[in-house]
């Protein structure tokens, strides 16, 4: 299975990094794509799980000097409020990387968002360390908006610091205050909730971010939107990762251009499924599909497309008349 079962004993470690960037219209002597961020700040509090409540255990941090990216894009200096000066005070990354794993043991790793697990694993291959995490990784965000009843929106971990009025004494966008207030709120949600549903949220959200999870197929050019979507059942019907098929936990469902349906596989767990019929500039059609690892927020669309799809037909929702428009406004 790709995801991990939250016992007590269970370790977490929620964490944030900074990284700058290479600077516009500059030339480097390597390929920029294989390093769009170079780390220079990492932040993080350990938590243990036990007895349906989330321990505090302790913290780590870590300013990175950097070697390719050595001064500030001014996104950067902008958002970190840090100062050129501030690279020269860190230590080697290869050194921050180990004294951080070494921290994290077998620790869930936490984040707000789900772009530093990459990032991580993109600085490690570039400098020639080993990419592999060996940890699972939770996105805290979306299970955040699951408990606060907001499915379906992005919110910032400040938005959510505010929602639960956690005190705000440090500026964000640093690495050691962000992951703090990740923690704040990680801790606010098992307060606030039954923490067997919180357990059910994250056990079955963590993923295991040195397997793929997301994957995509393009069909070829077809003369009707029917023969277009049929290009794609092969795709969607058998594992990504291990060929074996997949069993429907919620039968494929067309509503307006896309068709949605929730699978599973034995082996490695649910996956979230979406076709789309678009059309190319010569007026043929073909199917564009997505077939990933379900998590919360794959969940919540799928349930909504389906509840609005029983209510209203392939069609979906009315649009709204103009007349009900202006009411609302």
């Amino acid at each position: 299975m790709l995801s991990r079962k939250i016992t007590d004993g269970t370790e977490f470690v929620v964490f944030d990094m900074e990284w700058n960037q290479p600077m516009p219209g500059k030339e480097y002597p390597f390929d920029v794509s294989k390093l769009t961020g170079e780390i220079i700040e990492i932040g993080a509090l350990k938590y243990i799980y036990d007895n349906g409540e989330l321990i505090y255990k302790d913290s780590f941090s870590a300013d990175i000097m950097p070697v390719k990216y050595t001064k500030l894009h001014y996104h950067v200096k902008k958002v970190t409020h840090k100062k050129n000066a501030d690279l020269l005070n860190g230590i080697p990354f290869k050194q921050a990387y180990e004294t951080f794993r070494g921290f994290c043991g077998d620790s869930i790793l936490v984040g707000w968002g789900s772009s530093d697990p990459s990032m991580l694993k993109m600085n490690l291959e570039f400098f020639g360390m080993d990419p592999e995490l060996n940890m699972f990784f939770l996105d805290l965000q979306p299970i955040f908006s699951l408990f606060a009843g907001l499915q379906g929106t992005q919110r910032s971990v400040e938005a959510a610091v505010d929602y639960y009025s956690i005190a705000k004494n440090e500026i964000f966008h640093s690495a050691t205050a962000d992951a703090h207030y990740t923690g704040a709120v990680f801790e606010e949600i098992f307060k606030h909730n039954k923490p067997s549903e919180v357990i059910s949220a994250i056990s079955s959200s963590s993923i295991d971010p040195d397997v793929p999870s997301d994957f995509s197929f393009v069909g070829p050019e077809c003369l009707d939107g029917i023969s277009a979507f049929a290009t794609a059942k092969l795709f969607m019907s058998v594992c990504p990762l291990c060929g074996s098929k997949l069993s429907v936990k919620i039968p494929g469902f067309r509503i307006r251009k896309s068709q949605y349906a929730l699978l599973e596989c034995r082996e490695h767990g649910e996956l979230f499924s979406r076709t789309r019929v678009k059309k190319n500039k010569a007026g043929n059609y073909y199917a564009a599909s997505v077939l990933r690892f379900a998590t919360q927020n794959d969940y919540w669309l799928v349930a909504s497309k389906k509840e609005e799809f029983d209510k209203y037909g392939e069609k979906g929702k009315p649009a709204p008349k103009p007349e009900e428009e202006e009411k609302e406004t």
